[in-house]
């Protein structure tokens, strides 16, 4: 008996000592990880300092608009991503770009306009959620030059943003995945609406991205009820352009067309209120004759202002790039 339990007390101590060198080497991998990840960390920070020197989002940039001399944060001027002008001030061509005579970057712009601008970056820096931040109210005299300065500087979306909304009460708890505002996974097939975002203008057009998807339509109607049964191009007062059944739907008929592949990746741009549509930058076609094809699309362009885009479906898809009217 003494020697079963002395093999017995041998056996854990054994066991033991396994799982403490287990526990040990799974440290010390992670601490190999954590080095890695740090390592990785710095190169890129060192990289990024090459690029753009010791700059910082905090730094106060003094600018010269026009003639008019003003300062703001470097935050400021980058809050919009992807933006020419979040590029131009992100410090990596601070040194090759334009300055007056007293070192202030100088900006070719009105400033009364460049102002407007970056009022609404401000208050948007500073906004809360009690005080929500509207797009900026503009008189008729301003909205050309406005609009003008925005789209050169890439930030109209920044300033006039746009948003998917759910249209469709999906059946299955946690069926939509909305990411960010531009972008929706949606397990269940459901209809979202591209809509404006603090402001009344107007989309025009827009160009999607496909992600993974088992079924999508696009399109516009005329309807804006909060809660839709059907999906876009299936009832009365919406069209769309159906890819996965290669089709144009019209208050629920449909028009084939030629075979559509839409592998992920696809992307998809309709213009004009969807009198226009390509698909991977080529040019789509009805097949049917030009007096059908109109005959159709006049029924649904004589009020315009009324049109709202639309992507009813099950998949993945990203917003890329909206037009809006002026």
């Amino acid at each position: 008996m003494p020697k079963r339990k002395s093999s017995s007390v041998k056996d854990a101590l054994s066991a033991l000592t396994d799982v403490l060198s287990e526990r040990e080497k799974a440290l010390e991998e992670g601490e190999e990880k954590l080095r890695r990840e740090r390592e990785a960390l710095e190169a890129l920070e060192a990289e990024k300092a090459s690029f753009y020197g010791e700059t910082k989002p905090s730094d106060v940039l003094h600018l010269n608009v026009g003639g008019t001399k003003t300062s703001v944060l470097r935050r400021t001027l980058t809050s919009v991503p992807g933006s020419m002008l979040a590029a131009r001030f992100s410090g990596r061509w601070d040194d090759s770009l334009e300055k007056d005579k007293d070192g202030h970057f100088f900006i070719e712009q009105n400033f009364e306009t460049f102002e407007i601008m970056l009022k609404y970056l401000r208050n948007k820096a500073n906004g809360t959620e009690k005080y929500s931040i509207a797009s900026p109210s503009l008189r008729r005299e301003q909205k050309q030059d406005f609009y003008r300065m925005l789209h050169y500087f890439g930030m109209t979306d920044g300033i006039y943003p746009t948003k998917l909304m759910m249209k469709t009460v999906p059946k299955i708890e946690d069926a939509v995945e909305i990411i960010g505002t531009k972008k929706v996974i949606a397990k269940e097939f459901t209809t979202f609406q591209m809509a404006p975002d603090g402001h009344s203008r107007r989309v025009k057009g827009f160009e999607i991205r496909l992600g993974t998807t088992q079924r999508i339509q696009v399109g516009w109607s005329y309807k804006n009820d909060d809660v839709m049964e059907k999906s876009v191009g299936h009832y009365e007062g919406s069209f769309a352009l159906d890819l996965t059944g290669s089709s144009f739907l019209v208050g629920g008929g449909a028009k084939r067309l030629s075979y559509i592949e839409h592998p992920e990746g696809t992307v998809v741009r309709s213009e004009n209120f969807g009198r226009t549509w390509y698909v991977n930058g080529e040019l789509l076609t009805v097949n049917a004759s030009n007096d059908q094809v109109e005959k159709i699309w006049r029924r649904y362009w004589s009020n315009l202002e009324s049109l709202r885009p639309l992507i009813s479906i099950e998949g993945e898809v990203e917003v890329t790039s909206v037009e809006l009217v002026d």
